[in-house]
């Protein structure tokens, strides 16, 4: 379609995850020169044969620059960008597209595009209904994250809002149990009383919530530090918080 906006994705995952789920919008796929045909590139180059897509050798300096990282690992695709009246929006879930079981994750201030990504492959290992991230506090989705993300920011909706706070009091107001994490909370993630369905909300490993993203939470919750050290990488906390989320449903029924 003319005018239509074009996003660059890299990473064999990545790759392989649009060529699975929504092959009719990738343009081509560029392949690094110079670079060993393993089993894994050779699956991707046998799906774009399948689908008639185009291979496009190219140098490493140029998927460097196409791509803005050198962690592609010789491999990208320019496909079609989800048109913005197919994308889920914070109205949408608020208007009946949550269940009990529904799980929202918020990321508050992770500007690190790869804690960005790993938290999103997480949350879609989890199970999560979608991700929220504020416009102006958050790191872009882009083609790192992405690659990071290993296909996952293809299958999970992820929602970008103007405004995080007013859009904790809709979900709020939607009947959703919003819990932040904070180091100082006073109860842990395990102790803490949950309704459903839930909201958790993550800040970045150095300065966690904001303030006024904090002041919207129902709860404060923490995650019990046994050994030496003082915190877990913020994906690895998303996945300890997110799992435990998901147990309390599965043991409750819901």
């Amino acid at each position: 379609m003319p005018g239509k906006k074009v996003e660059i994705i890299c990473g064999y995952h990545a790759v392989r995850h649009v060529l699975t789920r929504r092959s009719h919008e990738v343009l081509e796929v560029y392949v690094s020169t110079g670079r060993g045909h393993s089993a894994k590139l050779d699956d991707l180059l046998h799906s774009c044969e399948r689908n008639s897509i185009a291979v496009n050798p190219i140098s490493r300096a140029k998927l460097d620059r196409l791509t803005g990282t050198d962690h592609h690992q010789g491999i990208a695709a320019r496909c079609r960008s989800v048109s913005a009246d197919k994308q889920v929006t914070i109205t949408d879930l608020c208007a009946g597209n949550l269940s009990e079981s529904s799980i929202i994750l918020v990321l508050d201030r992770v500007m690190d595009p790869h804690n960005l990504g790993a938290c999103i492959r997480t949350a879609d290992a989890a199970g999560v209904a979608a991700v929220i991230l504020p416009k102006d506090h958050s790191a872009p989705v882009n083609a790192t994250v992405k690659k990071v993300a290993s296909g996952a920011a293809e299958s999970t909706d992820i929602i970008t809002v103007i405004n995080l706070a007013r859009s904790l009091r809709q979900l709020r107001e939607a009947g959703c149990q919003v819990i932040g994490t904070a180091d100082d909370a006073a109860q842990s993630i395990y102790d803490v009383d949950v309704t459903f369905p839930p909201v958790l909300v993550m800040g970045s490993e150095e300065d966690g919530m904001r303030q006024n993203t904090r002041n919207h939470c129902d709860q404060l919750v923490k995650i019990p530090m046994y050994g030496s050290v003082e915190s877990l990488n913020l994906s690895v906390a998303t996945g300890v918080c997110l799992y435990e989320l998901q147990r309390r449903i599965t043991e409750n029924n819901i």
